[in-house]
């Protein structure tokens, strides 16, 4: 259940490719439970960042597959947009068992 939600700023270039896949191979990881959301920022003030994504994982993916995840996610987004990596910011949100809801139902791990 990796889930990328990312708001790109509307003077961000189109992205290109399959991000999915681009994600999967940048972090490592199979893509068939990845899932990104992407939305066009009406307006960004303060810090200006082509790509903001905030990543939502369940607790059981181990320390070093999260660091794969969230630094594969940073990559993948930097090239699919054709940013510098500089222009890209990712929070990582880890979700306890039980705070899903999937088809009515909450799902524990």
């Amino acid at each position: 259940m990796p889930i990328a939600t990312c708001i790109v700023n509307p003077d961000c270039p189109n992205h290109s490719g399959d991000l999915i896949e681009l994600w999967a191979k940048e972090a490592g990881l199979p893509s068939k439970h990845m899932t990104i959301n992407l939305i066009v920022s009406n307006e960004q003030l303060g810090n200006r960042y082509g790509v903001m994504a905030t990543l939502s994982l369940p607790s059981v993916w181990k320390e070093s597959q999260i660091s794969s995840l969230q630094i594969g996610l940073a990559k993948a987004l930097a090239k699919s947009f054709s940013l510098p990596i500089s222009e890209v910011h990712v929070i990582t949100h880890i979700i306890p068992s039980g705070f899903v809801v999937e088809e009515g139902n909450e799902v524990k791990w």
